[in-house]
């Protein structure tokens, strides 16, 4: 009778432990961002929006940017000196994705780390005015 209640309570014990460090892994906040990010990715809420600059000014917009990825070495383990995203490029920077501008297609782009640049959420899709 003293063994099965000393089983039972390890048991327990495991199970408390088992779901406290299951928890932890689950619900830390890089875990939650990981999936907040997948979650994006995979229902497409892309409507970010890079700008970037060159003394001052504004010499290229892109929408639709899912995220901007820092690039690393295929065989070394050392990051690039850029970033790259995809996206739709506004040709005439009026700040609307117009329809020859969509035609297009998303665009492969890329952005020097120490340029100046800003990566925001439109809230809002390009093609609507």
């Amino acid at each position: 009778m003293l063994r099965r209640l000393g089983l039972i309570l390890a048991l327990i014990l495991i199970l408390i432990l088992g779901g406290f460090l299951a928890f932890r892994y689950f619900f830390s906040p890089e875990r939650l961002n990981q999936i907040g990010r997948t979650v994006g990715t995979t229902f497409g809420f892309d409507y970010g929006v890079v700008e970037y600059y060159s003394m001052g000014r504004l010499v290229a917009r892109f929408f639709n940017v899912e995220k901007l990825t820092t690039a690393s070495g295929t065989y070394e383990n050392q990051t690039r000196p850029y970033r790259f995203g995809y996206g739709y490029r506004d040709a005439n920077l009026n700040g609307v994705l117009d329809t020859d501008e969509a035609a297009a297609g998303k665009v492969y782009f890329e952005v020097p780390v120490y340029a100046d640049y800003l990566y925001y959420d439109g809230k809002r899709d390009p093609r609507q005015r």
